[in-house]
Formats: structure tokens, sequence, C-alpha cells
């Protein structure tokens, strides 16, 4: 199991660098399970409507990049309950990180699991917290 922050998954899509290639990516990830946050597909959906506005991304290509999407494994968890929004803010506020970002971090917390991201403070974060990041 991974969580799987939106910024790693736009950049196999669009086949930018990620410190490995888009197959060895594209196959690790078929081989876990990907957790993310109620918002993660909120993000995923903006990312490739910024990439095709910016006309990084042929509108041709957006249906093959959802149906890659859904070829993994991603299980989606439910958004925080208003009691844990404290909790969250002060993590965020703690780590210099986005509430949104926070939510991934807290989510590899509680699960014990590797963070995949290529956001480089939520992967400082995630190492000051002694989580795992992927790819290494």
């Amino acid at each position: 199991m991974i969580v799987l922050d939106a910024s790693l998954l736009i950049a196999w899509l669009l086949e930018e660098d990620t410190a490995m290639s888009a197959p060895e990516l594209g196959e690790i990830l078929q081989q876990e399970t990907l957790v993310v946050p109620a918002h993660w597909s909120a993000e995923i959906g903006n990312a490739l409507l910024m990439n095709l506005r910016r006309g990084r991304l042929p509108s041709n290509r957006l249906e093959m990049m959802l149906d890659d999407c859904a070829a993994f494994e991603i299980s989606i968890e439910p958004p925080p309950p208003v009691e844990k929004i404290s909790a969250l803010t002060r993590l965020a506020a703690a780590h210099n990180l986005t509430f949104y970002d926070a939510a991934y971090i807290q989510l590899a917390l509680e699960r014990a699991i590797p963070l995949g991201t290529l956001d480089q403070d939520m992967r400082s974060a995630a190492a000051r917290l002694g989580i795992q990041v992927f790819p290494a």
C-alpha cells in the first residue's frame, strides 16, 4: 500500500521526470493498493484540466489517461470528520503544508505506509515524521 499524492500520478500520466522511468513507475503503482484522501479526485481532475488548457495535454489523450488510472487499485478515503479538522490544521501549520497536503501526510501516518509524492515540502515533512517516501 502507498499513499499516492496527485503530483506523482500526474507526472506519470504526462510522462514527466519522476526519478524513475514511466514504465517502471506504472508497474510499481499497478502492483500496489493506492490509498488517497477524499479530495484526490478533484486534484487529479484539476491538474488534467490545467494541463489541457495550457496545451500540455492534447484533448484526445484525456480519456486514454483516465483509462490508465482506472487500471490502478485506488482506495479513496472519506473526508475527515469535523472533529479531526483541528488536528489536521495543526499538522499542516507545523510542517508548512497546505491542509490538502497534510491530509496525505496524516493518511500515511495513520496507515504506517509509504507516501508517494514529488512535492518537496511533503517529502521533507514525511522525512521529519519518519514516513518512508516513494520514489526514493
